[in-house]
């Protein structure tokens, strides 16, 4: 009987010592493999593109088609002198866009490697920073517009990609730091499914890009008379170097900007390299 009577107490005293340990153990693991962390996009302002290390991405692989062949890497080609020549093809935009609908376009600047397919998930600017176009989980993400934006209507379009560390996707845009770089490529490509349009590079602005600064560049999307003058404004005030001459600029309503944003992989995360070019042809 007194043996039974100290079990019991025993008992209980393993069985809390169990759940002690049990409990133990659960927040070790808990502070050792933290949930990833979610960044949420605010659709009035704030802007995207905050981590500036990426390194050793995929390129975008080629929708099958009764055409395709394997393909061997050339050398970026260099543009043309003279009148320039648009060599977008709207129909591998088509082909594309037939194999993810979330396809809405596709930039290009001759004589890089920027040649992508241009991204967009409505109301989710997040998506694919680190999904490539096809849908696949890839740290180098793809280029995207701003869901806000349309590339056939807005003012101005949004258009993010990342600074990667092996010269792919938008890391060549921060040779526009470079005014004799900048001026050999001068224009960039974009085309959808229904158009082709020519832009011309007109600054090269490193902005703080982050809720707070002066010159929210990317909440610059409808405008009205106001909105452009202090958009065209604030990036002649900001510019790191200006390719346009300010009196020639569009006038209100007359046309349309583009803006390619990447990170500028400072000390500071949250500085951007923001090229702005505006609307020269449309085909």
């Amino acid at each position: 009987m007194k043996k039974k009577i100290v079990m019991i107490p025993l008992s209980i005293l393993f069985l809390i010592i169990a759940v002690c340990c049990f409990g133990l153990l659960y927040l070790a693991w808990q502070f050792t493999f933290p949930a990833k962390a979610v960044t949420t996009f605010s659709e009035i302002s704030e802007p995207m593109l905050t981590r500036a290390e990426y390194v050793e991405p995929t390129q975008p692989t080629e929708p099958p088609t009764e055409e395709t062949e394997t393909e061997t890497e050339t050398e970026p080609e260099t543009v043309p002198e003279g009148p320039y020549y648009m060599s977008l093809d709207m129909n591998q935009v088509a082909s594309y866009h037939n194999s993810n609908p979330e396809v809405v376009g596709w930039v290009k600047v001759a004589g890089t490697v920027i040649n992508y397919p241009i991204m967009q998930k409505m109301e989710d600017n997040n998506y694919y920073v680190d999904h490539s176009w096809n849908g696949a989980w890839n740290h180098a993400g793809a280029i995207f517009a701003d869901w806000r934006c349309r590339l056939e209507n807005s003012d101005n379009t949004l258009v993010y990609g990342h600074n990667m560390g092996n010269g792919s996707m938008f890391h060549a845009i921060k040779n526009y730091k470079s005014a004799a770089w900048g001026n050999s490529h001068k224009y960039i490509e974009v085309a959808t499914l229904q158009h082709r349009y020519l832009y011309r590079v007109f600054s090269c602005n490193v902005l703080y890009g982050e809720v707070g600064a002066k010159f929210e560049y990317w909440n610059f999307i409808e405008m009205n008379r106001t909105d452009y003058r202090n958009f065209v404004n604030s990036i002649i005030n900001t510019a790191t170097v200006f390719y346009g001459d300010a009196r020639h600029l569009p006038r209100v309503n007359d046309n349309k900007f583009i803006t390619l944003q990447t990170c500028n992989s400072g000390a500071n995360d949250g500085i951007r390299c923001v090229v702005f070019a505006y609307l020269v042809e449309e085909r």
